[in-house]
Parts: structure tokens; C-alpha cells; sequence
């Protein structure tokens, strides 16, 4: 991870920040824990101007505060799009039969649609049948569709890594 151009979050600085070790992520039944990001010290010694707090910055792959990738999430609604049910969207993308976090996840996106498509200057919604799809479902759909085409794959950390900022 290049640090000599990032910015503190606390003081805004740049070229201050120096490495301070690394965070982990322990995944239920996986060994060795999983590096998900980097710790930094806003550098306040010798000829550095900072601030002297740490902080931490994450993998654009990782979904802070998410037990699982943010690939799982994009997965996870890439295939409710292909009119799969929650549970088997769910299942699709992590594996795990019971949809324990799907609903989280549904409310969450639900919550960021408005930062999502302030992104996107509002794109055309494209018509959705109603008989086929939920109201709420086709626009997710339309949104993770239009997001796919201004950032790319893989989308999570082509968001996070272009806006600096959380995908959920």
C-alpha cells in the first residue's frame, strides 16, 4: 500500500503518514487470520508535521465492519438481478444456506441508493416488470447496473479504491 500521496483523516496532511503495522480479520473456521488492511501513524517526529494519531486504512476488497468480502456483497445482488430469491441469492454468493445477513444487506443498500446514484447524476431507470421483480429490488437493480458501468469489476473495490469511502 503506497502511503507517500494519502491524506490523514484527522489533520489532512499528506507525506506524513508511516506505516504502524498491519489489521486482521478472522473469518469463522479459517486459519491464518486474513490481512484486510494497514495501520498508519500521521508521523509528528523529526522533520514531520503531522498530527501524531494513527489510524487505519483498509483494502479496497474489504467491507469495513462486514464479516464477509465486499465481492460476496456485489455477488449477493448481482444475482437477485438474475431473479434468483434472497436465499438463493444469498447462498449463491457466500455459500452458507441460511440468508442470516442478506436482509442487513438488502437494508443497507437500500439506505446508500441516494449516495449511490448522486454518483451516477441520476441515471434512466429502466422499466421493470412489476409483475416479476419487487418495486425496491428493480431499483437496486438499475443503480448496481449503472454503477457496473462507470466503475467496472471488480465493483466493491473499484468504488472504494476511486471514492475513498465505504461501499455499505
Amino acid at each position: 500500500m503506497a502511503l507517500f500521496n494519502e491524506r490523514c483523516h484527522h489533520c489532512n496532511q499528506s507525506h506524513q503518514l508511516i506505516s504502524h503495522g498491519c489489521v486482521y480479520k478472522k473469518q469463522s473456521m479459517a486459519e491464518p487470520k486474513q490481512k484486510v488492511g494497514k495501520r498508519v501513524f500521521c508521523s509528528n517526529r523529526g522533520a514531520h508535521t503531522g498530527c501524531g494519531r494513527t489510524m487505519q486504512l483498509y483494502l479496497d476488497s474489504t467491507v469495513r465492519y462486514l464479516h464477509y468480502w465486499g465481492r460476496c456483497v456485489v455477488s449477493f445482488v448481482l444475482a437477485l438481478m438474475m431473479n434468483m430469491t434472497i436465499q438463493q441469492a444469498y447462498q449463491h454468493a457466500t455459500g452458507t444456506a441460511e440468508p442470516r445477513h442478506a436482509y442487513r444487506w438488502l437494508q443497507k443498500l437500500s439506505s446508500q441508493l441516494s449516495a449511490y446514484r448522486s454518483l451516477l447524476h441520476q441515471p434512466i431507470l429502466q422499466p421493470v416488470d412489476a409483475a416479476t421483480c419487487h418495486p425496491r429490488r428493480g431499483v437496486l437493480a438499475a443503480t448496481f447496473t449503472a454503477l457496473l458501468h462507470q466503475f467496472g469489476q471488480p465493483l466493491c473495490g473499484c468504488y472504494q479504491r476511486q471514492l475513498q469511502r465505504s461501499f455499505l
